[in-house]
């Protein structure tokens, strides 16, 4: 599920956790999810961690002024599909006085980016019953790439108990 239910289980060895959060500054909001992990890291979790990972850098990377949030979405969605997943979230969202703003990344509207635009790039997976992976960024779009706002390592994050 891209967005937890909480419940009494209490969280053990072995587990994942995405973390999604962020704050208000002057108004503005902020967003950035992390996936961390419970005393190791399954190599199942590093397979589907890692494919994340690429699509989060990749998009990041490909994300300027003039950039089609419609090609970047549809490049996720077909690369989680190759790779035998879903994309069950959307893949980023405008931020600003709001924390889900226009645009939105839609595999079924183009929308062509502009200078000064704030957007979160978080691609996910979620295997259905069994764990979720998403690794969000904010991203300020300038005319030659995006600036990434958050500072935070992607790195496997690992927490002992």
């Amino acid at each position: 599920m891209p967005h937890a239910v909480p419940t009494t289980r209490r969280i053990k060895e072995g587990d994942i956790i995405i973390l999604d959060f962020g704050c208000k500054y002057k108004g503005y909001c902020s967003d950035m999810t992390r996936t961390v992990f419970i005393n190791y890291v399954e190599d199942e979790y590093k397979e589907v961690y890692d494919l994340v990972l690429k699509n989060n850098e990749t998009t990041i990377k490909n994300l300027k002024e003039g950039a089609n949030l419609k090609l970047l979405s549809k490049a996720i969605s077909d690369d989680l599909k190759q790779n035998g997943h879903v994309a069950m979230h959307a893949p980023g969202h405008g931020v600003g006085m709001d924390i889900h703003e226009m645009p939105l990344f839609n595999s079924n509207v183009d929308h062509i980016v502009k200078a000064n635009t704030v957007l979160t790039v978080e691609p996910g997976v979620y295997v259905t019953g069994n764990f979720g992976v998403r690794i969000e960024d904010t991203v300020l779009i300038n005319k030659n790439e995006s600036i990434p706002l958050t500072k935070s390592s992607k790195d496997y994050t690992i927490i002992r108990s």
